[in-house]
């Protein structure tokens, strides 16, 4: 392969400080035991510290470990059966969790996360889904779904609010107690959605499904798309940046978190939840859904801003702050929905900027234009050489990266894997790959890369093998005519500080190839 994958040394993972801590999960209580959760087992000293201790004092040393569990157990929460009134119903299984690309974040290096950032304008009234298991209706459609409603049309979310009904009913588990987020993430992808008032909520029934006129109203309410927000496709601890981006982005994003006793009650009329060390070693509540509308970097050391669907009382109005270490150890799945508002400026518009990044240096490889489409190193680098490409995108765009092989057919450098998204709808610079770096190794003198970026998902590995089987005599010739029929055209093709660049409008035809040769001795 002229171009290698090498790991980096220092992976880009380690930028995000927030991520280090191994995600464990909880184990899950049994809410219908009882209490959900009482540890007996302190129970069996009792008869040994009567042995140890003769008269009254015995009374005042168990009433004092009775009152330091309670304590520490329920923290301020009331008493544990009212825990069980409350709904929840996420279900997460990692294999339904990897169904979801992964979402290919910004450089942290090259793009400035703002400090804090806010969508609960577009937030619609909290609700409580009473003790139905709908929860992730409520955070997938009733909040998020709003939420990106309310910045696309700039509406008051309480006129665009969308029917958690309509989408829980339809993917719901046996007896109305559970969901899975990515299933509704799909329903409003594919489907669509449909406001609340044209398909209103019941706590005591999930069996009423849409009919053919309303599933067929919902498809003008679909979502762009989504993705998850792991740290790579085999790591699904999730990832603190990326949130982040996305909600700068005006996108909100959806999670499935474990929930305990004293996120339910205790959390009543408080503002940031402050689990002790029992929520993090004992039993949980189970799994419960929620929409992240914001973060603050100043609040507690950093903290989520989550919007639930337990009424008012619950936080303050229905949303309430988790510190990001706390975000980390309970949240178990975050899916990135596709922003739809500030890109629709943009709609027609398709530009990006490509460099190729010095490793060692940090530097950029000066590029220079050859000619159309093809662009080259304007001295030879040296083999062995590691380096990254730079993509930056001002426009929502879909990104793929080919190279050549010594044998002359293609091959895919991004997507890294199927699970890998190409969507770049949060725009900024990228660096591909994102923990490995390419090398240039020491057969032949030229390398190529073809970068392809599309208005529209495209079929890679179909257009790979369209490529590699060309008859044409070389990697420009061959990704010129498979877009032959489908590439834009009256492109602008330029160099701005040593790096390619383009800028066209977008007609029926909605992709640009652009071909990097890379000198090497």
């Amino acid at each position: 392969m002229p171009i290698r994958m090498v790991e980096d040394e220092n992976q880009q993972n380690s930028e995000n400080e927030n991520n280090d801590e191994q995600y464990t999960p909880p184990q899950e209580q049994d809410v219908n035991t009882g209490g959900g959760g009482f540890d007996s087992r302190w129970l069996l000293g009792i008869p040994l510290l009567f042995k140890l201790f003769k008269g009254r004092m015995i009374w005042l040393i168990i009433l004092a470990i009775v009152g330091y569990f309670l304590y520490s157990k329920f923290s301020g929460l009331g008493a544990s059966d009212s825990s069980s009134d409350i709904g929840r119903g996420c279900e997460m299984k990692q294999e339904e969790y990897d169904k979801a690309e992964v979402y290919e974040p910004l450089d942290v290096q090259k793009n400035g996360i703002p400090a804090s950032a806010s969508l609960s304008q577009y937030c619609p009234p909290a609700k409580n889904q009473g003790q139905q298991g709908s929860c992730v209706g409520w955070g997938s459609s009733y909040a998020a779904r709003t939420i990106l409603e309310a910045t696309a049309t700039g509406q008051d979310p309480r006129n665009v609010a969308f029917s958690p009904a309509y989408l829980y009913n339809q993917i719901g588990l046996g007896g109305c107690q559970g969901a899975y987020i990515n299933k509704a993430m799909e329903v409003l992808t594919r489907q669509g959605d449909l406001p609340y008032n044209q398909f209103p909520y019941d706590q005591n029934s999930c069996d009423q499904m849409p009919n053919q006129q309303q599933v067929a109203s919902a498809g003008q309410y679909k979502m762009k798309g989504y993705n998850r927000l792991t740290l790579s496709g085999e790591d699904y601890r999730n990832d603190i940046n990326s949130v982040k981006q996305h909600l700068a982005a005006g996108a909100p994003v959806v999670v499935g978190m474990f929930v305990t006793e004293s996120f339910t009650q205790g959390m009543m009329g408080r503002k940031v939840w402050h689990p002790t060390s029992y929520d993090y070693d004992g039993p949980n509540l189970g799994g419960h859904c929620m929409c992240v509308i914001g973060y603050d970097d100043n609040l507690e050391g950093g903290a989520f801003q989550l919007a639930n669907s337990w009424g008012p009382e619950w936080g303050e109005n229905g949303k309430g702050w988790v510190k990001y270490k706390d975000f980390l150890h309970f949240t178990q799945e975050a899916y990135g929905t596709y922003p739809m508002g500030v890109v629709k400026a943009n709609d027609k518009k398709l530009s990006a900027v490509l460099g190729l990044v010095n490793v060692d240096t940090k530097q950029y490889i000066s590029l220079t234009n050859a000619g159309g489409n093809l662009f080259r190193t304007t001295s030879a680098i040296k083999k062995g050489q590691k380096f990254k490409m730079e993509i930056k995108n001002n426009t929502e765009c879909y990104v793929y990266v080919f190279g050549q092989e010594t044998d002359n057919s293609s091959y895919v450098l991004f997507p890294y894997t199927k699970k890998h998204s190409p969507y770049c709808g949060i725009t900024g610079s990228r660096l591909f790959p994102k923990d490995h770096s390419m090398q240039a190794d020491n057969i032949g003198n030229k390398d190529y890369m073809a970068v392809v970026v599309s208005k529209t998902p495209l079929d890679y590995n179909k257009l790979n093998g369209i490529v590699s089987s060309s008859g044409q005599s070389n990697y420009q010739m061959k990704f010129n005519d498979a877009f032959k029929n489908t590439a834009l055209q009256n492109v602008r093709f330029g160099v701005s500080n040593g790096n390619a660049a383009f800028e066209c409008d977008v007609a029926e035809k909605k992709a640009v190839v652009a071909i990097v040769e890379i000198n090497k001795q």
